[in-house]
């Protein structure tokens, strides 16, 4: 004897319910998506910024950077004079300024030469600020010229997208926006 098949499936209204329940979830979730992909981006660009400064301070200890005679000895100058803004991509400098040991070294170190770029934010992933041009690597000298920090210009390292272009002191990085590392 045949048994009565009872299953007949979702009815209507069933699936119209499972649909707007996924709806509202994914309403509920998108903000909180973008928060952490923006956050991920952030750290990625503070990642890039250290690379940065690693590469520098490797080059600025290279012996071979040290007893060069070229432009290294004006990128060591421009490293450790106190209060110094120097820019870190593509335009900023040419001619000499790349084509000296200094410039080797870091692009050795980093794997790429960021003065020389195509992409002027090589790299960098996060959301520059509503005022800002772009991403733009830069670096800060100490006030005794006895450090520097790496920051990224029009950036912030909140994730609020509420970036600004830093032209305070190295000791005010600390209270601004923009994504560094010291």
């Amino acid at each position: 004897m045949k048994g009565v098949n009872s299953n007949k499936g979702f009815s209507l209204v069933e699936l119209i319910i499972v649909i707007a329940i996924m709806a509202i979830l994914v309403g509920v979730m998108a903000p909180q998506l973008l928060k952490y992909i923006e956050k991920s981006k952030v750290s990625s660009d503070t990642q890039q910024c250290d690379a940065i400064r690693t590469a520098i301070l490797c080059a600025l200890a290279d012996p071979n950077v040290l007893s060069a005679d070229d432009k290294s000895k004006d990128w060591i100058k421009e490293f450790t004079n106190p209060g110094e803004d120097i820019h870190l991509y593509s335009g900023a400098y040419g001619g000499a300024w790349l084509n000296c040991e200094f410039v080797r070294s870091v692009t050795e170190t980093l794997g790429y030469n960021p003065w020389a770029t195509a992409n002027t934010a090589q790299g960098f992933k996060s959301t520059p600020g509503s005022g800002g041009i772009g991403l733009a690597p830069c670096a800060k000298v100490s006030d005794n010229g006895n450090n520097f920090a790496v920051y990224l210009a029009w950036s912030d390292r909140t994730g609020h997208k509420e970036g600004e272009n830093f032209n305070g002191d190295y000791d005010e990085l600390e209270d601004s926006k923009v994504i560094f590392v010291k």
